[in-house]
């Protein structure tokens, strides 16, 4: 849609993946100091079934028969996008009564949540210092922008944390589904 470098993305989206196991304990741990209690070979499942699957089927397809993959890329963001949405309505709705209930402060979550989705687009910008290959640029830009929400979903599932702990990052996929076809389609006018 944005014109980028769509192996890389895949390439940057797997080695995300694989990688936020052993960092997200980690990082709870600072931003939190408490100690997140993760089941490593549950997680690494959920999201080998979340992410990373699709993600090596979708690239192999696309590699194997691109002419007619190719004829279909219009459809793509939207049946990604309903699959997410699908994703993000199984924390949502559970949490509805809560979501509610935090009022004006949802605002707040929701302000925040923008803030990062903006700097990560700063950040991805940033690329222009390392390449000047527009599609790398783009690349970069995504990958640092989004933040996989179902990363978010599959460690409070598999840790035994409330729901309510994912609710930030459904805030988040809803900012990122508004701000990426946004900039996408600002991206592939230039």
């Amino acid at each position: 849609m944005a014109k980028g470098n769509v192996a890389l993305a895949a390439v940057f989206n797997a080695v995300n993946t694989a990688l936020c196991p052993f960092i997200v304990p980690f990082l709870f741990l600072w931003l939190t100091g408490l100690q997140l209690d993760v089941p490593l070979g549950s997680i690494i499942l959920e999201l080998t079934l979340i992410v990373l699957l699709p993600t090596v089927i979708g690239v192999s397809l696309r590699t194997k028969f691109s002419a007619f993959f190719a004829r279909h890329d219009s459809a793509y963001a939207g049946i990604g996008s309903i699959l997410y949405l699908l994703i993000l309505l199984a924390v949502v709705g559970p949490n509805a009564t809560t979501i509610i209930g935090y009022g004006w402060y949802a605002f707040v979550i929701a302000g925040a949540a923008l803030c990062l989705n903006l700097i990560g687009y700063l950040v991805g910008m940033s690329s222009r210092l390392l390449t000047s290959d527009r599609k790398e640029v783009i690349t970069y830009l995504f990958t640092v922008s989004k933040k996989e929400f179902s990363i978010a979903a599959a460690f409070v599932a598999v840790s035994g944390l409330p729901s309510e702990i994912a609710i930030p990052a459904a805030f988040f996929a809803v900012i990122q589904m508004i701000t990426s076809p946004i900039a996408a389609k600002i991206l592939a006018r230039h």
